[in-house]
């Protein structure tokens, strides 16, 4: 009210965006909220959220909120101030990294020593967000709280903390989700013909590639696409609900035809609602 301003809270679990048709829903609201001059506080629901529905930490809570609305920036302010090259509360010559375009195993490991830990606020938790947003499209930034009008300095342009930034390279919003926040229902295992489709052909995943799958499952929900040693290859949209693709796994579109009913056989992963997992 100081600032002749108008708040609305929206209170979220992770479940809630793990639904394509929850989020679009949840981007309509905040549009709307946005349009009527109100500002947005987002919360989680603690109070309906299970362990396993939780987001684990604001960080990652304000990365998803970004990526759903396809902001420009997110800003993750608190007594982190940066991301440093070593543990400044034990090495005095510890320097800030002033960005990061490429979050790898080396930036990782710094921040394994440069914080509280994940789920409490630490820089691990910073780079979780960091990796959810800029893979959506949207850079990040990590800074300290108490510094004097922070938020107007960084959108004047100033340097502060650490900026994590956007590559070229983006998958899209909806394969996005798909990667980083979708539920996943079930897996699929699939043989070594089909992984190198999908691999290096770009190719859909077709039935006769699966060796097996576990869960219970609806068409349109998100799975698990594992090699034969377990390795996980991608995850992405199905086509057919678990109880279909028991029958048909193993089986060409002539036969899935018939064994299904059906006049038209699609893939089981079309090829854009698959995401491909980095080999680690």
């Amino acid at each position: 009210q100081t600032h002749g301003l108008r708040c609305a809270q929206l209170l979220l679990t992770h479940e809630d965006l793990s639904h394509r048709r929850h989020l679009l829903n949840i981007r309509h609201t905040l549009e709307s909220a946005f349009g009527l001059n109100l500002v947005p506080v987002v919360n989680e629901n603690d109070t309906v959220a299970t362990e396993e529905l939780r987001f684990g930490d604001n960080d990652r809570l304000a990365a998803a909120i970004g990526s759903v609305i396809d902001a420009d920036l997110v800003v993750l302010l608190s007594d982190v101030d940066a991301l440093y090259d070593a543990d400044p509360r034990s090495e005095p010559r510890a320097q800030i990294i002033e960005e990061v375009a490429v979050i790898d195993d080396r930036i990782r490991a710094v921040a394994g020593v440069a914080g509280t830990g994940l789920g409490t606020g630490g820089m691990r938790s910073k780079i979780a967000a960091a990796e959810l947003s800029t893979g959506a499209g949207v850079p990040l930034v990590v800074a300290s709280g108490s510094e004097p009008e922070v938020l107007s300095r960084l959108l004047a342009g100033e340097r502060l903390g650490t900026l994590f930034s956007v590559g070229e390279e983006r998958i899209g919003r909806r394969r996005h989700w798909i990667s980083a926040l979708s539920k996943i229902a079930g897996t699929l295992v699939i043989d070594a013909g089909a992984v190198k489709a999908l691999r290096e052909s770009g190719s859909s995943l077709l039935a006769i590639g699966i060796q097996e799958s576990e869960g219970t499952f609806d068409r349109g929900d998100s799975v698990l696409v594992l090699d034969t040693d377990g390795l996980e290859v991608g995850r992405g949209l199905v086509g057919y609900s678990s109880s279909d693709i028991s029958q048909i796994a193993g089986h060409r579109k002539a036969e899935i035809m018939t064994l299904l009913g059906v006049s038209v056989a699609g893939p089981v992963i079309h090829r854009d609602d698959f995401v491909e997992t980095e080999p680690s």
